[in-house]
C-alpha cells in the first residue's frame, strides 16, 4: 500500500495543471485496477478447474483473450478444457459471461445498448470517450446494439419461454391497445412497428399517470407482434373472470377481431375506438366550419346521436355554393366514419364498466420513447438495425434486458444443447478419413499371337486404346 501512495504522490507532482493531474490520476487507477483483476482472473481459473477435473474434463491448452471491461481492458490466460466425450468448455468465460466472437464485457453490452436506445451512435460514442480510458468507434456501438437486438429475439421468441409458470394473475380488468409507426426505411422504402400494449391500468404518481404492471410488444412483422403478445395473455392471466377492454384506431390489422383473438378466454370483451384518431377526423373534415368542430367532439364524447346529427345539419347549412361539391363530401366521409364506428364510441359507464384506474387511448403517448429515437432528424433504418433497437427498447421498458445478459448462452438450453450435437456430427463428417495404402487398378491385356485382322485382335487393339493408363507411365 505504501508503495502505490508513493507513487501516486509522485505521479501528481510531475503534472502541472489541474486536469493532467486528474486524468493520470485516473490511468494510474485504471492500470492497477486491471492488473489486480488479471491476478484475481488466474487465481479463479485454478478454482474452476479443480471443480471440473472431477467431472472428467481435463485442460488441453491454455490461450490468452482481451476483454473490455466498463472499468478498463484486461488481458488474461485461461484454460481450455475437454472431456472424453469431446465437450469443449471455457470455465472462466462462463463465469465471468463472456461470450464468444465478442471482446466486450455483459456489462458493456447492456449499456452501450441502453445508451444506443436514446441517442444516435455518435453521441454515445462520444460519452465513452469522455467517461472511459478506452474507445469505442459509432461502428462498433451499432454492431453491439444489433448482436443485443438479436440475443434478445433469440431468447423472448423461444416457445419454451413461459414453461414452468404455473401461477397466472387474476385481475378484474385488463387494456389492450395497438397501433402501428412508420418510419424511413434505406432505399426510400418505409418500414412500419407494430406496437401492442397491455396493461392493468392507471396510477397517479404525482402530477403524472403511469400504466400498472405495464408489456409493451412491437415487431416489424404485426402477425409476429400478436403472437408474441398472445403468448405472453396466455402464460400471465387467468382470463376467465377478466373484462378485457380493448382500443385502437380501427386501422388494418387493429380491428375488433384481432383484439378478440388477444382476448380468447376473457369473461367479457369491450373495444373502443381511440378518441384521438377520431378527434382527428372530425378536425379534418370538418375545417370549413371550425366553430362546431368542438361541440361535435361533445356530442361524441356525451354519445348523443341526436346532438351529432343536429351538428352535422348545421355544417351543412354552412357549406357555400363554390365549394358545395368538395364540402359535402367530407361531410358524407365523416357521416359514414361516425356511423360505423358509432358502437365503438359508448363511454366506459353507459357499458357498465366503472374502474378507477382504467385507461384507454395511451398507446400515443406511449409511442413517443420509439419515435423520438427512430423518427427524429429523417433517420434511416435497414430491417435488421430497427429490428434490434425495437428488441432493445421494449425490453428496457418491460425491465427484461438484464434477465437476458445474465443467461450466458445466446440460444434457450434446449436449442443450445441440439446446436453444440449438430456441430459434434458435422465435425465427425468432416473429419479426414485415415489413408490406406493401395496398389491400384490392375491394367488386364490379350496375350500376343493373334493376326490383327482376326476377332481377338480387333477386340485387342480395341481394349488397348481403352486403357486408362496415363502415357506417360
Amino acid at each position: 500500500m505504501e508503495v502505490i501512495i508513493s507513487d501516486l504522490v509522485k505521479l501528481m507532482k510531475q503534472e502541472k495543471s489541474f486536469l493532467s493531474r486528474e486524468k493520470a490520476m485516473m490511468l494510474f487507477f485504471i492500470e492497477l485496477i486491471c492488473l489486480i483483476t488479471q491476478q484475481a482472473f488466474k487465481q479463479l481459473d485454478d478454482e474452476l478447474f479443480e471443480q471440473l477435473k472431477q467431472e472428467g474434463y481435463q485442460s488441453n491448452r491454455q490461450s490468452q483473450r482481451t476483454i473490455t471491461f466498463l472499468f478498463g481492458t484486461v488481458t488474461y490466460q485461461r484454460r481450455r478444457l475437454k472431456n472424453n466425450e469431446g465437450t469443449i468448455r471455457y470455465p472462466l468465460d462462463e463465469f465471468l459471461g463472456i461470450r464468444k466472437g465478442t471482446c466486450y464485457s455483459s456489462l458493456v453490452l447492456r449499456n452501450v445498448s441502453e445508451l444506443g436506445s436514446m441517442m444516435v451512435y455518435r453521441h454515445v460514442s462520444k460519452a465513452i470517450d469522455c467517461l472511459t480510458t478506452w474507445n469505442m468507434s459509432h461502428q462498433n456501438v451499432q454492431q453491439l446494439v444489433v448482436k443485443t437486438g438479436k440475443l434478445i429475439q433469440e431468447k423472448s421468441t423461444h416457445e419454451q419461454r413461459y414453461e414452468g409458470v404455473s401461477c397466472k394473475k387474476k385481475v378484474p380488468f385488463l387494456y389492450l391497445e395497438g397501433d402501428g409507426i412508420l418510419i424511413r426505411g434505406q432505399r426510400k422504402t418505409r418500414l412500419e412497428i407494430h406496437r401492442f400494449q397491455v396493461s392493468e391500468g392507471t396510477e397517479k404518481r404525482g402530477n403524472r399517470s403511469t400504466l400498472i404492471h405495464s408489456h409493451f410488444v412491437s415487431h416489424l412483422n404485426r402477425q409476429q407482434a400478436q403472437k408474441e403478445l398472445m403468448d405472453y395473455l396466455q402464460a400471465t392471466y387467468d382470463l376467465k373472470e377478466t373484462i378485457v377492454v380493448s382500443n385502437s384506431d380501427g386501422g388494418s390489422g387493429y380491428e375488433k377481431d384481432v383484439f378478440e383473438e388477444l382476448s380468447l378466454g376473457c369473461l367479457r370483451h369491450e373495444h373502443f375506438r381511440d378518441k384521438y384518431h377520431v378527434h382527428q377526423k372530425i378536425k379534418e373534415r370538418l375545417n370549413f366550419a371550425p366553430s362546431l368542430q368542438k361541440k361535435l367532439i361533445e356530442a361524441v364524447s356525451q354519445y348523443d346521436f341526436g346532438k351529432v346529427q343536429a351538428c352535422l345539419d348545421t355544417a351543412e347549412s354552412l357549406i357555400e355554393e363554390e365549394h358545395e361539391e368538395k364540402y359535402k363530401e367530407q361531410l358524407r366521409l365523416l357521416i359514414a366514419y361516425l356511423q360505423r364506428n358509432w358502437r365503438y364510441l359508448c363511454p366506459l359507464k353507459a357499458r357498465g364498466i366503472e374502474d378507477k384506474q382504467a385507461c384507454i387511448g395511451t398507446i400515443e403517448s406511449t409511442h413517443r420513447k420509439m419515435t423520438y429515437r427512430m423518427k427524429r432528424q429523417e433517420r434511416l433504418w435497414t430491417k435488421t438495425g430497427a429490428s434490434a433497437m425495437i428488441r432493445v427498447i421494449d425490453s428496457l421498458r418491460n425491465h427484461e434486458l438484464d434477465d437476458w445478459l445474465n443467461q450466458y448462452y445466446d440460444l434457450p438450453n434446449d436449442v443450445y444443447e441440439s446446436e453444440v450435437r449438430w456441430k459434434k456430427m458435422k465435425r465427425a463428417v468432416q473429419r479426414k478419413p485415415p489413408f490406406v495404402p493401395h496398389s491400384g487398378a490392375f491394367n488386364g491385356r490379350i496375350a500376343y499371337g493373334y493376326a490383327s485382322s482376326s476377332p481377338l485382335g480387333r477386340l485387342s487393339s480395341a481394349l488397348n486404346q481403352l486403357s486408362t493408363t496415363p502415357r506417360y507411365l
